[in-house]
């Protein structure tokens, strides 16, 4: 196999996993975020 013929195979996964792991960090940030606004807010009470 050639490594344009592994780039067929693999990319696709590589990009979805890539995209799996930025949306994991993304969300894990926007999370705590949002957490920490309620905390300091009036849910706190």
């Amino acid at each position: 196999m050639s490594t344009i013929d592994w780039l067929g195979l693999a990319g696709p996964y590589v990009v979805f996993f890539v995209l799996l792991i930025v949306y994991y960090v993304w969300e894990g940030k926007r999370e705590r975020r949002l957490r920490e606004r309620y905390e300091e807010g009036e849910y706190a009470r």
